[in-house]
């Protein structure tokens, strides 16, 4: 049996800089994690719109809900206008791609993306190794009991009925769901094998379909969020940044953070 490492750690003392301050350079198989507040952008939703390819306007026309309309155009708009900063050319024309693993990815760029979003917040991790991030909105009406038979091991179980209960859940799912978003392996049957509490795991191969070591770091956007980020262990430094789309230069071609 073939084993990886899985490296899981929480970070309570995030640092979230200034989005204009960023170089967009990945240096070191670096990570830049991308925080969004929806809210304190929809006063830019048709420049966002500008950006956008007709499929994916056609894509944000079919939310029936407003607030899920405006949540796609924030979060795809915010994602081509960060990456265009990254691979130096036009917000539209960025061509996304479905690697061989299903995996979005970008046409002839070695930069690698993953998105999440919930409640209020957008968040976007990217670098050049591979990376999976995921946010969850802490919602204490929850019934999350119901689930965690089929998605926890009998540990995990034990720490989430032990500790601070809600936010020691989310906690937990938001480490699986990055890792399975990094490896592309998605969730399924091996969701409760999947190890998901602090400290240095070895995993079968097969669970996560990767022969590739991982890091899992913790950390809470604001005090109603949870989230998670997974990188190759062999990822640089992750950087934090805080960004509000103020200013915009004509076509959203260059866009000023």
């Amino acid at each position: 049996m073939s084993l990886i490492k899985v490296r899981i750690q929480f970070q309570d003392d995030v640092k979230w800089q200034i989005g204009k301050e960023c170089d967009y350079k990945l240096n070191d198989n670096q990570v830049d994690v991308w925080r969004i507040k929806i809210s304190s952008n929809l006063a830019f939703i048709d420049d966002f719109f500008k950006v956008l390819l007709p499929d994916e306007i056609v894509r944000a026309n079919r939310y029936v809900q407003k607030k899920d309309r405006l949540r796609f155009v924030v979060s795809r708009g915010a994602l081509r206008c960060l990456l265009a900063k990254y691979t130096n050319q036009p917000a539209t024309t960025i061509k996304f791609v479905v690697s061989a693993n299903k995996k979005p990815s970008i046409f002839q760029q070695n930069i690698k993306y993953n998105v999440s979003h919930s409640g209020d917040w957008v968040l976007i991790a990217i670098s050049n190794t591979e990376v999976g991030v995921d946010t969850e909105e802490i919602d204490s009406s929850f019934s999350y009991k119901e689930i965690l038979a089929d998605n926890f091991g009998k540990d995990e179980i034990n720490y989430i009925a032990h500790q601070d209960t809600i936010n020691s859940f989310y906690l937990l799912w938001t480490r699986k769901e990055a890792i399975t978003k990094a490896t592309a392996q998605g969730l399924d049957d091996c969701l409760k094998y999947i190890p998901s509490l602090t400290g240095n795991h070895e995993v079968d191969i097969n669970i996560l379909s990767s022969d590739t070591n991982w890091l899992i770091n913790s950390f809470k956007p604001d005090e109603n969020n949870m989230a998670s980020l997974a990188t190759e262990i062999t990822a640089g430094e992750i950087r934090y940044w805080d960004v509000n789309f103020e200013r915009f230069l004509p076509g959203f071609k260059q866009t000023v953070l």
